[in-house]
């Protein structure tokens, strides 16, 4: 999948259709640990920034902010924001980039192609684009949090005596054995990368690097179901979020 033609196509549409983590975190885990890091000397990099939900946030805590996407047209409603101390690049994440290093790094929701080579690509240039001793704050998806969103889907449909085999959202037919080994989940019919916790581990468990913490940001019911019911309560869906330093 050509992942700029599949932001391009969002454009404009993006805030009806991508919801922003940070407005929707239950108890605001990603900016306090975003907050642990902020310095008026220090530069951040927002990987994937998309129309710029986190820049108005990072702007004001750090000396220089660079806000990277591979959709120019989604740049393009970042730089309405008029912020003076960011800068706004327009890259292929999976690719190799020629910055400066970063004390802080930032990356939400962008490491979810339907490929995980190209996945992985984008972890590795969020932290080498740190300087050593700087932290990133990562989110991806829950695979996790999929199974129980699975579990309440079910809840939902036996209370309305429907039967397993007649639930839409469930078809088998969508998935195939690297679908489920690869850990993609289809979500408005795309299949999108979801993380289980112990594969974070594997994941940043790199020479030069370490695992500072790794935590769920919760969400609210609406974030999986369009009229969640009020029996709808905890544990709630969530992404993970991990901290990695470079050593």
């Amino acid at each position: 999948m050509n992942e700029k033609i599949v932001w391009d196509a969002v454009g404009y549409n993006y805030d009806k259709e991508i919801f922003s983590v940070l407005h929707s975190d239950k108890k605001n885990v990603v900016k306090k640990y975003i907050a642990k890091h902020i310095g008026k000397n220090k530069t951040a990099i927002d990987f994937g920034c998309g129309i710029g939900y986190a820049l108005p946030f990072l702007a004001p805590n750090f000396k220089h902010v660079i806000g990277i996407d591979i959709s120019q047209k989604l740049l393009d409603q970042s730089a309405k924001l008029k912020l003076k101390n960011v800068g706004l690049k327009q890259a292929d994440l999976t690719k190799k980039l020629n910055l400066p290093k970063a004390d802080f790094a930032y990356c939400c929701n962008v490491a979810i192609c339907d490929d995980n080579k190209k996945n992985h690509a984008i972890l590795r240039t969020v932290i080498d684009g740190l300087k050593k001793g700087g932290t990133a704050v990562i989110v991806v998806p829950s695979y996790e949090s999929c199974s129980l969103a699975f579990m309440q889907l079910l809840k939902l449909y036996e209370k309305d005596k429907i039967k397993i085999n007649k639930i839409e959202e469930i078809d088998p037919k969508h998935y195939t054995f690297d679908h489920i080994k690869n850990g993609m989940i289809f979500i408005e019919g795309h299949p999108t990368k979801h993380y289980l916790l112990q594969e974070l581990y594997t994941l940043f468990n790199l020479k030069g690097f370490s695992i500072e913490a790794i935590e769920k940001v919760k969400y609210d019911w609406s974030t999986e179901f369009e009229k969640p019911k009020k029996w709808m309560k905890a544990p709630y869906p969530w992404d993970w979020m991990i901290e990695v330093k470079r050593l």
